[in-house]
């Protein structure tokens, strides 16, 4: 099994994990832990995001990129609003 990498979340998706709800945070932080095992979950974003990756849990999208070290994440957001 691969090693974990680590996370870096960004001050903007910081923000709106801590004004969700502790279930919604809890499933956030498990999807987080596997993107970290697995970065390559997340489908390829085209255009304007070029270079970076969303991952889909529900109506949240979390979007990311990643190193060999690590896995950064620079939006998390509803998924009407994190594309702005």
């Amino acid at each position: 099994m691969p090693e974990p990498r680590d996370v870096k979340i960004s001050r903007r998706a910081e923000k709106v994990l801590e004004a969700l709800d502790a279930r919604l945070q809890e499933q956030l932080k498990a999807a987080l832990r596997e993107l970290s095992i697995n970065p390559l979950l997340g489908k390829r974003l085209k255009g304007e995001f070029e270079g970076l990756r969303s991952y889909r849990l529900s109506t949240f999208r979390i979007i990311y990129r990643f190193s060999g070290l690590a896995v950064e994440v620079v939006f998390l957001d509803h998924r009407k609003d994190v594309y702005r």
